[in-house]
């Protein structure tokens, strides 16, 4: 799928809901972003695509001079720029929305004001915010690409905390270091987690606290590469690891490969999270397989859409080819604390592509 397959698949799901208009609306601080998905413009401000059958497609954007930013990146779009957004959105149907046949999404992720001002607007529009992310599930070809740029700069951080990380080191130093070092590897941002201690409880921010010799390092790395996520997760060992902490990491490694070769199409994703489960609660672990312990086996990659949702056992969503998703088993265990291992997939035509090149490992510093 391209960017205008994914358009055309906006215009289907019109077609099949009835809807001659549709409005798609998004932020600048919206996690989940459909106007960037369907355009490949990422806002600094309120933005709203509006689809209208039989007429080129138009983006609006706020504020007024963003328009040359949105030009350059959403090609065959009819940009206009405003200050006001639903001002501009009554300027653009000045008889107003078709009743009856106007959808909506993305409303609830405008500014309060200006979601209610167009709700008002929008009458009895139809909400298809669902379905419009599950019609836009596949990721394209350049966003399975950004992915792939994205594992490779998370991998390469991971390295260079092997490195440079040392006794006597803050965590907030170390954080503070591995991400400006990927952004000079070109990631855009990364949402990145990273703490130490003998026995995690879960990973976190990063402290002020120094690392030890014993410590057992957590390290999510989420770098975004042109827009598109991309996530692995790391442990290492402070020092040389004890055997129970050699045994228990290999453990969750052995339930996450486990989890990713039962990923093709046609599976629901629930069946990726109950084939790691079965792993651990075979090892005695079935206690630490569900809440309050952990609650999901990873989730969807992208700012566009986070489809198709978390490996989790009550997902029954169907996965399809070009899917990408992160599996991630992230257990506690009561013998050595909360470990993270997790790899990036893509669902392919006949199974699973695993994005990273190397498969996480119990590594280790120096001590």
């Amino acid at each position: 799928m391209d960017i205008a397959q994914r358009l055309d698949a906006a215009y289907k799901l019109m077609a099949t809901e009835g809807a001659d208009v549709m409005l798609v609306a998004s932020n600048e601080l919206a996690r989940i972003d459909t106007v960037f998905h369907l355009t490949g413009y990422r806002a600094l401000g309120e933005s709203l695509a509006i689809l209208a059958r039989g007429e080129a497609p138009t983006l609006i954007v706020t504020p007024e001079w963003e328009i040359s930013r949105a030009e350059a990146r959403a090609a065959g779009w009819r940009i206009r720029g405003a200050e006001d957004l639903p001002q501009a959105v009554e300027a653009q149907f000045p008889k107003g929305l078709p009743r009856g046949k106007t959808a909506t999404a993305g409303l609830g992720k405008l500014r309060a004001a200006t979601g209610r001002r167009l709700a008002a607007f929008a009458g009895d529009a139809k909400t298809l915010d669902q379905k419009l992310e599950a019609a836009l599930m596949p990721k394209t070809a350049a966003e399975i690409e950004n992915a792939r740029r994205a594992t490779a700069i998370a991998e390469r951080g991971f390295d260079r905390l092997l490195e440079i990380a040392q006794p006597g080191m803050p965590e907030c130093e170390l954080a503070v270091r591995l991400r400006l070092y990927m952004e000079e590897l070109g990631a855009d941002d990364n949402f990145f987690l990273l703490t130490a201690s003998p026995h995690n409880r879960a990973v976190q921010p990063s402290s002020g606290r120094k690392l030890e010799a014993g410590d057992v390092i957590l390290a999510e790395m989420t770098p975004t590469y042109r827009g598109q996520l991309s996530q692995i997760c790391r442990t290492a060992a402070v020092g040389r690891p004890s055997n129970v902490l050699a045994e228990k990491y290999a453990l969750v490694v052995r339930a996450m490969e486990a989890g990713i070769r039962t990923v093709k199409p046609g599976i629901r994703m629930g069946e990726v999270a109950k084939a790691i489960d079965e792993v651990l609660s075979a090892e005695g672990y079935a206690e630490f397989c569900r809440p309050p312990h952990i609650r999901r086996r990873g989730h969807g990659l992208g700012h566009g859409s986070n489809a198709p949702g978390d490996v989790a056992p009550d997902n029954n969503t169907i996965l399809g080819e070009d899917m990408v998703f992160v599996v991630h088993p992230n257990q506690y265990l009561p013998e050595t604390g909360y470990l993270l291992c997790g790899e990036p997939v893509r669902v392919t035509a006949s199974g699973v592509e695993q994005l990273s090149k190397r498969t996480a490992w119990l590594a280790t510093v120096a001590a």
